[in-house]
């Protein structure tokens, strides 16, 4: 082994997150380190925002507990301390991307992981997703260094040849690399051009830049950061009222300052709101998909899939009343996908039933109409799970065949990329690591083989390519006939 063949590197570094509030304010001010920087993480206000309201409550509860000046001021301090230093841990998720910068890939993980590849090991950079199911934040096994976000990585460097990795307990012989990053195309186009140029990498879109032609509005970086904030004012605002700490006169202060604060945040998301539908809609996208693609662009990514599935399990209602269907015009139906049974409906029967006999058995007091509202909610949307098949079926147009399961579910697949199609028993059919069969039982399945890997959802919301979806279908030789004769193209 010689020195070339070694990445040095190092393991959990409280310094490194003493460091990363000051580096988190040199990103905002535009005066970021040297290099190309692949974010692989960027959603980490929230868990800045918990870990300091924590901090401050436990604050206050230990002086409350303490009598001796001395024993209050060390605790004062000492928290002060702890909480910088667990914020600093937090901030690091954003604040120390991977960096691509004089020949190296350093790769990170906050201030706890740290490697740095010499671009001249790197044989070969793709991007394929991986689910892992490690603990640690950095996992060396059988030559291959894993470094996930959620339990996933999707980009994998191969090394020209096996290298000594030295990075704290992470240590051995590494011959292949995966890593998480953001966005993992804008991830490998950087890596590839800094292979290709040398020492002296081409520029790359910054921390949260879309790649063009994506689905999301473009925001500016510290608007998207500001996604919390309106949260965090309605937060401070309950929990001061509600502890019965100020009294009513401070407390209307309080409530006039945050209700003024939210005003001009609402003023200011409204105008990013118009600017993002507009680009959408200059982009090529349907009036729909434009303001739903702005809207859920100014939103918490929880929030917004949790507004993404009430609007599902309403709009599944609405159009299972009118007796319409989820595709537009010009898309042939393949079939829809097969129901979850008869339970769902059951359940929304009987849910329905208890929502309204409730307040007849115990009353109209407002905790009992509170549990009738959450029967009644539960019902709606076992109703929808009974239904969506029906409302959202599989379909064929111009260019793609589109996929829907569940409630929201969604794949299109370009119909260039499917080489071949079959129809196969639905018995023993399983998911693997290239294969994805969607959720369902029928008696047969439409087999979709793929020429070029698609993305299709995983575990918590990550995705991940394969290059085969089974389809279960009540009559998947129907559907194949229908694939096979639309004139956008003859998938054999």
């Amino acid at each position: 082994m010689t020195d070339t063949d070694v990445i040095k590197g190092g393991g959990v570094s409280v310094a490194a997150a003493l460091r990363a509030p000051l580096r988190g304010l040199s990103r905002v001010w535009g005066r970021g380190a040297e290099g190309v920087a692949i974010p692989c993480q960027e959603h980490v206000a929230g868990g800045v925002f918990v870990v300091v309201f924590l901090s401050v409550v436990e604050i206050a509860v230990v002086d409350v507990l303490l009598s001796a000046p001395w024993a209050r001021v060390a605790a004062l301090l000492t928290g002060l301390v702890v909480a910088y230093v667990t914020a600093g841990f937090a901030v690091a998720l954003a604040a120390c991307p991977h960096r691509l910068a004089a020949g190296t890939l350093t790769v990170s993980y906050g201030a706890a992981f740290r490697a740095e590849v010499p671009l001249g090991l790197v044989g070969e950079v793709a991007e394929r997703r991986v689910m892992t199911g490690q603990s640690r934040t950095a996992e060396l096994s059988d030559g291959v260094l894993s470094v996930p976000v959620m339990s996933a990585t999707n980009v994998v460097l191969r090394l020209r040849r096996p290298a000594l990795l030295e990075a704290g307990r992470a240590s051995g012989t590494v011959r292949e690399i995966r890593i998480h990053a953001a966005d993992p195309g804008a991830a490998v186009r950087a890596v590839r051009g800094a292979l290709a140029a040398g020492p002296e990498p081409p520029p790359a879109p910054t921390a949260g830049e879309k790649p063009s032609g994506g689905r999301g509005a473009r925001r500016v970086r510290w608007l998207r950061r500001g996604r919390w904030a309106g949260l965090s004012v309605l937060l401070a605002e309950i929990v001061l009222v509600a502890a019965g700490a100020l009294d009513w006169r401070i407390a209307a202060g309080v409530l006039a300052v945050t209700e003024g604060t939210l005003a001009v945040l609402g003023l200011v998301f409204g105008a990013a709101l118009v600017r993002g539908y507009r680009q959408l809609r200059g982009d090529g996208s349907g009036r729909r998909a434009a303001l739903g693609g702005a809207f859920f662009s100014l939103v918490p990514p929880p929030v917004a899939q949790a507004v993404r599935q009430e609007l599902s399990v309403w709009g599944i209602l609405a159009r299972a009343v009118t007796f319409r269907t989820e595709p537009g015009p010009g898309e042939l139906p393949l079939g829809r996908s097969p129901g979850p049974g008869r339970a769902p409906a059951a359940g929304a029967v009987v849910l329905a039933a208890g929502a309204a006999g409730l307040p007849a058995w115990l009353g109209t007091a407002p905790l009992v109409l509170a549990g009738a509202l959450v029967l009644l909610y539960a019902a709606a949307a076992a109703a929808a799970w009974a239904v969506a098949g029906r409302v959202r079926p599989h379909g064929v147009r111009a260019g793609c065949v589109v996929l829907r399961w569940g409630l929201h579910h969604t794949v299109e697949i370009p119909l260039a990329a499917v080489e071949r199609s079959g129809v196969a028993d639905w018995a023993g059919q399983r998911s693997s690591e290239s294969r994805f069969v969607l959720p369902g039982r029928a008696a047969g399945a439409l087999v979709l083989h793929l020429g070029s890997p698609v993305e299709v959802p995983a575990r918590m919301g990550a995705l991940r390519p394969v290059t085969a979806i089974t389809v279960p279908l009540h009559d998947a030789a129907a559907a194949r006939t229908t694939l096979l004769d639309h004139p956008a193209g003859d998938p054999r």
